[in-house]
């Protein structure tokens, strides 16, 4: 009887044996199994080149428009902004359109031959080109004539003459 049980527990071991490899074998490659079926509905795959590199499909194009009205869309980091729609209006003027700069007279200072004029934050002296700086943009003036005893600077911008005064003392 010791052998029949001897036997009885070989196959037992063995056959458990296998079912273990074969049971770690199906674990191991259940990530890597791959299941081929026929579906009559599915569409064919997509052709490869000569090369045998897979088709790929055409990347999709962005469209970008800048919208002219507030109906056509908005800036999406500017809500609330118009300036995206731009100004549509165009001036029928015969002449150039004065030039609207926010610019002052800050002082007078220098010698009655040598003049200097304090314009915004900019220093310059008769007959002089200069850039002055303004909150939204620089605007290139000329300095035709400072007057010092009067307290006043005349100035060239673009085809406009501006004269500045200084401001009264308070």
């Amino acid at each position: 009887m010791k052998l029949h049980s001897q036997k009885q527990f070989a196959t037992l071991a063995l056959g458990g044996l296998v079912l273990g490899l074969l049971s770690a074998a199906v674990h191991a490659g259940s990530t890597n199994l791959l299941v081929a079926t026929r579906n009559p509905a599915a569409k064919p795959a997509a052709k490869s080149d000569p090369a045998g590199n897979p088709a790929t499909a055409p990347a999709p194009q962005s469209v970008f428009m800048v919208p002219r009205k507030v109906a056509e869309g908005k800036d999406p980091f500017f809500p609330n902004s118009s300036r995206v729609y731009g100004a549509e209006t165009v001036s029928k003027g015969t002449g150039p359109a004065p030039i609207v700069a926010d610019i002052s007279l800050k002082g007078i200072s220098g010698t009655p031959e040598q003049p200097l004029a304090i314009i915004n934050t900019t220093t310059c002296t008769t007959g002089e080109t200069a850039e002055i700086i303004t909150k939204n943009s620089r605007i290139k003036v000329q300095c035709l004539e400072i007057n010092m005893a009067a307290g006043t600077v005349l100035l060239q911008i673009g085809g406009e003459r501006r004269e500045l005064r200084l401001a009264p003392l308070k």
